[in-house]
């Protein structure tokens, strides 16, 4: 299945992104009620950043992921646990009715039609199951951060982070599927050396789709900022998620 962002070329680097707070992943699934006897869903899993998370907490996983590389790469970071990949997408994930207890998107709803996904959450999801979705968000306020934005801009004055940082309540509320939507953030820090960083940077495919042609450029620029060898990177999890309504 292909999708409009195809990250083939991306999916070594992708890999290095930071993992989301263990602390706003254990509040969510805790909410949410998960166990062991309840499969979730990963909708586009990626190189299964979520996916180790939620094994960890002792869950089975089912991980839909539409590109054959970054699938590639989640099967082999989650080889021991009890998890099922399958190729599919967040508007078709191929999964059966009422299979998944809690459908969780991981960076990933940002990149879908929302409303589609939507309603095929709605019909994955057992009755009363949950929906989630959660990004991490550098710290923009953070000084080297801020030195990184205005590298961006410089390239792209009208740079725009889309659907990633924006508040999706109001999409999840419109559908009129799912009742009141919460919310979790938590800040964390992860120490990360400046080769991993500026790698980190080459998996982001919303800058490179902006940058007509100069992406190489901006890389390069973002690398000579960061002088030293390793940096303490301050980011958010942020977690909106809601149960589906149970129709009488």
């Amino acid at each position: 299945m292909k999708t409009e962002w195809d990250y083939s070329e991306r999916a070594h680097t992708y890999d290095m992104r930071a993992d989301y707070s263990q602390k706003a992943v254990n509040k969510l699934l805790q909410t949410t009620k998960c166990s062991s006897d309840k499969p979730v869903g990963d909708i586009g899993a990626g190189t299964g950043k979520l996916s180790k998370m939620l094994l960890d907490f002792g869950l089975t996983v089912r991980a839909v992921e539409p590109n054959d590389n970054m699938r590639k790469y989640g099967i082999e970071n989650t080889k021991s646990g009890s998890i099922f990949w399958s190729e599919g997408t967040g508007e078709n994930t191929g999964l059966n009715d009422s299979s998944v207890y809690a459908a969780f998107f991981g960076s990933s709803f940002n990149v879908v039609n929302q409303q589609m996904a939507l309603k095929e959450v709605k019909r994955i999801l057992v009755p009363g199951g949950w929906f989630g979705c959660m990004w991490n968000h550098r710290d923009v306020e953070d000084p080297l951060q801020k030195e990184i934005e205005n590298i961006i801009t410089s390239f792209i004055p009208n740079y725009d982070y889309g659907l990633r940082r924006q508040n999706p309540s109001s999409v999840i509320s419109d559908s009129g599927l799912f009742s009141e939507v919460m919310h979790i953030e938590e800040k964390f820090n992860t120490s990360m050396k400046t080769t991993e960083s500026v790698d980190t940077w080459k998996s982001h495919d919303t800058l490179f789709r902006q940058s007509n042609g100069k992406f190489n450029d901006i890389i390069k620029e973002i690398s000579n900022t960061m002088t030293a060898d390793e940096y303490l990177v301050p980011y958010f999890t942020r977690i909106w998620f809601s149960n589906c309504v149970v129709e009488k």
